[in-house]
């Protein structure tokens, strides 16, 4: 359940999808699976070409093997489910093409965002 083993995620070209995992998928029996933390060995994710996406979770995670997201084409995805703690000990780079939508993310909060802001690089 939520990908525990995944290393690898690229999601391209479905255009209708608005979350990766949302909280309401996530209800179990009525009940927020909030002992499963997903994603605990991607180590890439990829997002491509998904213009209705909005969000990869509900709520930050701390991706312990995350070394690289890369963001194309997604203009609604405005929050990553980043805290300043998140990522791999190599660090992790965010790889984008459109300036704007690096301008319009919403970071947790100021310490995620002074971490990841200068681990983002512009690819067109």
């Amino acid at each position: 359940m939520f990908a525990s083993n995944l290393t690898v995620l690229f999601i391209c070209g479905v255009k209708e999808v608005e979350d990766i995992i949302s909280k309401e998928k996530a209800l179990v029996g009525e009940v927020l699976s909030s002992e499963i933390v997903p994603f605990q060995k991607l180590r890439t994710l990829r997002l491509v070409d998904l213009p209705e996406l909005k969000a990869i979770y509900w709520s930050s995670l701390p991706f312990p093997c995350l070394t690289k997201i890369v963001v194309f084409n997604c203009p609604k995805l405005k929050k990553l489910p980043l805290k300043s703690c998140s990522g791999g000990e190599g660090g992790l780079v965010i790889k984008y093409a459109e300036k704007e939508w690096l301008e319009g993310v919403e970071w947790e909060d100021e310490a995620t965002k002074a971490r990841f802001l200068l681990s983002c690089i512009q690819q067109v």
